[in-house]
């Protein structure tokens, strides 16, 4: 059994070292609006590692999907349920689905490490994970919204958020795994009514109000 566990490919997900990106743009906490320099130091130093060797190590920020769905005055947001995967995250409400960053057969990365390229990469797994989570009608764009980092918790200490936004004409969205997370449209104005934001989901909304 365990020559066949090590046989299993572990999963590969986009990452970076911490260091080098707080030398090329410095130290931040929030959101960070969509920056030419953080995607230029991700085009050159950016790799896929195997999953297990990043989940608690700090010296490497993954490159985590995060995005809000939103139409008109309202804000889609989840709660977050006991069987969903993060245990650290249970239990708290989020207005951002996604995931890691994982190689597409069409995108050859690092290849050239072309930004291009890599915003490519990052929109096609933006996409999965969208897919994965939620379905709505259409097919509305993704507008990138900018970069989210938080060294205040476990979780922020080894990922770099790509947050995104997908602006619906009308309030229609329906989470797939009701079994891991619940959702409903909330007016942006009563959103304070509401109970205890992870912490993403706070630093995004004091970004973005």
């Amino acid at each position: 059994m365990a020559a066949q566990d090590n046989a299993v490919p572990k999963e590969q997900v986009l990452s970076v070292p911490t260091r080098e990106l707080y030398d090329a743009v410095g130290e931040w906490r929030g959101l960070r609006k969509d920056s030419p320099d953080i995607w230029r130091l991700l085009a050159k130093r950016s790799t896929f590692r195997p999953r297990p060797e990043l989940e608690s190590n700090p010296a490497m920020k993954q490159l985590i999907s995060y995005t809000l769905f939103v139409s008109d005055r309202r804000i889609f947001v989840m709660k977050r349920l006991g069987s969903q995967g993060e245990s650290r995250l249970h239990g708290l409400l989020s207005i951002g689905v996604g995931g890691h960053m994982n190689p597409a057969k069409e995108i050859v990365w690092p290849g050239r490490r072309r930004i291009g390229d890599l915003k490519a990469l990052a929109v096609l797994n933006t996409q999965r994970e969208i897919k994965e989570e939620v379905s709505f009608a259409g097919n509305p764009p993704i507008s990138i919204l900018g970069f989210l980092n938080d060294d205040k918790n476990a979780v922020g200490q080894v990922h770099l958020g790509l947050v995104t936004v997908v602006h619906l004409p009308a309030p229609i969205l329906a989470v797939k795994e009701t079994d891991k997370m619940l959702g409903a449209w909330v007016e942006m104005s009563k959103l304070g009514l509401l109970g205890k934001f992870e912490s993403w989901s706070s630093l995004v909304l004091e970004g973005i109000g």
